[in-house]
């Protein structure tokens, strides 16, 4: 398969990984809640575990709202996505290991290991708007360790915005096209 055909079988079965950014801002707003009520460790918990469910959902969404069909199995731009999990896992890990020593870095390290995230979905979507999204989850968690703005309780919160914000942009702009073949389409 070359690049170009996976790349726009991708956008097309994931509408260009749209649902997934909407699923994860609000996986950061809950988050943003609970670490507002009840402390940065339980708002972590709820970043981490909700944050397993978001390909479950988005890929729901775009089954059943969008009737977008999977990629077909010898497409690799869904390991590339994938293989861009397990560095992110690992900035998740170092914010826990931050935790009872700096709480207030929690969620800035784990904004810039999702931003990190995405830096990978610009090749398996092919869409540089990945880039711009990376590049703003990246910089908020970065300003926000360096500089001290915005401040660490509302990472979460800026984050949640930015990611819907981009998910909406990118499902809509994905969600006007046709899908390449029929076989991207559910039945």
């Amino acid at each position: 398969m070359e690049v170009a055909a996976a790349q726009a079988e991708l956008r097309a079965s994931y509408l260009n990984g749209g649902p997934g950014a909407v699923v994860s801002g609000f996986v950061w707003l809950a988050a943003a809640v609970v670490a507002t009520s009840s402390g940065v460790p339980a708002g972590f918990a709820v970043l981490f575990f909700g944050g397993m469910g978001i390909f479950p959902l988005g890929t729901l969404i775009v089954r059943t709202l969008f009737r977008r069909g999977p990629p077909s199995r010898d497409n690799p731009g869904g390991r590339t996505v994938i293989e861009t999990v397990f560095p992110m896992m690992g900035g998740f890990l170092a914010a826990w290991i931050l935790m009872p020593h700096r709480p207030e870095l929690v969620f800035p390290l784990a904004a810039i290991a999702v931003g990190a995230h995405y830096f990978g979905f610009r090749t398996a979507y092919g869409d540089a708007v990945h880039w711009v999204l990376a590049i703003v989850i990246c910089g908020v968690g970065l300003g926000t360790v360096f500089v001290g703005v915005p401040d660490g309780s509302t990472v979460p919160f800026v984050i949640a915005a930015v990611e819907v914000a981009f998910g909406l942009w990118l499902t809509l702009k994905e969600a006007s096209r046709r899908p390449p073949s029929a076989a991207h389409s559910a039945r």
